[in-house]
C-alpha cells in the first residue's frame, strides 16, 4: 500500500475510534490502540507493520515524551527522586521474580530463558500513561511526578539488567564481564552529565538565538532540534531515545520560552505523529499460533499487571501515599510498550527465547498496554472522588 494511503487510513480510523472510545467513557488513546488491532493483521489485515510506519511511530513516541517533558516540573521531579527510585526497583523485582519462578517451575523453562521472560516483564513504558494523565488533567500531581521519575529509573535498571544478562549468557570471564558492565554504565552516566550541561548552559542561549530570527516558526524549530538532538545523544549512550526526548522537554521547561513553545509543539505531535505510534502498537498483534499458549499468556498477563501494580503501589505506599494514590502510581507503571519490545528482540536474537514464544510475548506486551490506560483511569477517578468527598466533609 502506498505510504500516503497508509497515513490516510491510520489517521482516519484512529480518530474515529478515538471519538467512539471517548463517547463510551474510555481514554481516547484506547481507541487508537484498538484501531491498530482492527486494521492490522489481527482482524481486517488492511495494514501490516512497515519500516515507514516504524520510523513514523518512533517520531510519535519521541514527540509524546518531549511534550511530557515540556509540561513537567524539574523541581518536583527531583523532589520525588527517593519514592521514584523505590517504585522503579520494586516494580522490577516483583514481576521479574514472579515470572522467573512461573516459567522455570510451572512451564519447565531453563534458567536463562525464564530469566529473560522475567526481564521482558520488568520493562515499563509510560508513553500511554503520559497521554492519559494529560487527558484527565492529572499531569502535575505528586503521583504523576513519581510515575515519570520511576519510569526514568526503570529504563536505566532494565537496560543495565539486559546488558548484564546478555554478557552472562556469553560466558565471559569475570574480569571481562566487569569490564563490560563498566563499559555499559559509564556512557549512561555520561549521558546525564552531558544533558545537564547542555540544558543548563546551551539550551537557553540556543533558543534565544533562534527567537531573534525573522523567519516563521524558528523557535519551534529550535525546540525540535534540541528534542531530536537529545534523543540521538541518549541512543549513542545506550539509553532510550524517549528518555532523551523527555530530558529535552525538561531542559526547555526551565527556560522563559516554555509557555510560548508548548501550544506550538503540541499540535505537531498530536495531529499526526503520536496517533501513528499508538496505532502501530495495535498493528503488532496477531492471533495466529497462540491456541496452545493460552494458559501461558494468561499467566504472564496476570503477573505483568499484578507485579507492577503491587510492586510499584507498595513502593509508593512506603512514602506515605494513601492506597488510592499508590494504586494510581501502580497502574501508571503497568504499560510495557516499546521498552519490552526491545528486550524481546534482544532475547530472540540471543537465542534465549524460542521464536514460537515471540507472538505470545508481543501479545502480552500489547494487552498490558491496552489495560494500562483503563486501569489508570479507574484509579484516578476513585482517587479524585475520594478527595472531593474529603473536601465536602471538611
Amino acid at each position: 500500500m502506498n505510504y500516503l494511503l497508509q497515513i490516510v487510513l491510520i489517521l482516519l480510523v484512529g480518530k474515529v475510534c478515538s471519538e467512539f472510545s471517548s463517547r463510551i467513557g474510555l481514554p481516547p488513546v484506547m481507541g487508537e490502540l484498538i484501531a491498530g488491532i482492527l486494521i492490522g493483521p489481527a482482524v481486517l489485515h488492511l495494514l501490516t507493520p512497515t519500516v515507514f510506519i516504524h520510523y513514523f511511530s518512533q517520531i510519535g513516541v519521541i514527540m509524546l515524551m518531549f511534550i511530557a517533558g515540556l509540561e513537567g516540573n524539574l523541581k518536583q521531579l527531583l523532589h520525588y527522586w527517593a519514592p521514584s527510585l523505590t517504585v522503579a526497583t520494586l516494580g522490577v523485582i516483583f514481576p521479574t521474580g514472579t515470572a522467573f519462578l512461573l516459567c522455570h517451575y510451572a512451564f519447565n523453562f531453563d534458567i536463562q530463558t525464564a530469566a529473560f521472560m522475567g526481564l521482558v516483564l520488568s520493562a515499563t513504558s509510560v508513553s500511554i500513561t503520559v497521554q492519559v494523565l494529560r487527558e484527565m488533567g492529572y499531569s502535575n500531581t505528586r503521583e504523576s511526578q513519581i510515575i515519570l521519575g520511576a519510569a526514568v529509573a526503570d529504563d536505566i535498571i532494565c537496560i543495565i539488567l539486559l546488558g548484564v544478562s546478555v554478557q552472562l549468557v556469553g560466558k565471559h570471564s569475570a574480569s571481562s564481564l566487569s569490564d563490560e558492565i563498566i563499559s555499559m554504565v559509564l556512557p549512561q552516566i555520561l549521558f546525564f552529565v552531558i544533558v545537564l550541561l547542555i540544558g543548563r548552559f546551551i539550551v537557553p542561549t540556543f533558543l534565544k538565538i533562534f527567537d531573534k530570527m525573522g523567519i516563521n516558526e524558528s523557535l519551534p524549530t529550535a525546540a525540535l532540534i534540541i528534542c531530536f538532538g537529545f534523543s540521538w545523544i541518549a541512543v549513542k549512550c545506550g539509553m532510550s531515545d524517549v528518555l532523551g526526548a523527555y530530558c529535552a522537554g525538561l531542559a526547555i521547561s526551565q527556560t522563559n520560552y516554555e509557555q510560548d513553545l508548548e501550544p506550538k509543539i503540541e499540535p505537531i505531535g498530536y495531529a499526526i505523529f503520536t496517533p501513528v505510534f499508538f496505532i502501530s502498537i495495535g498493528l503488532e498483534v496477531t492471533f495466529k499460533g497462540i491456541g496452545n499458549d493460552i494458559l501461558f499468556i494468561l499467566c504472564l498477563i496476570a503477573i505483568a499487571v499484578l507485579g507492577k501494580q503491587l510492586g510499584c503501589g507498595i513502593g509508593a505506599k512506603l512514602f506515605h501515599l494513601n492506597w488510592k494514590e499508590a494504586n494510581v502510581v501502580g497502574a501508571g507503571m503497568v504499560s510495557r510498550g516499546e521498552m519490552a519490545l526491545v528486550v524481546i528482540k534482544v532475547a530472540l536474537s540471543s537465542g534465549l527465547i524460542d521464536k514460537s514464544y515471540f507472538t505470545s510475548l508481543i501479545l502480552v506486551t500489547v494487552i498490558t498496554t491496552l489495560l494500562a490506560p483503563l486501569l489508570l483511569k479507574i484509579f484516578i477517578q476513585r482517587n479524585v472522588k475520594s478527595q472531593n468527598k474529603e473536601r465536602r466533609l471538611d
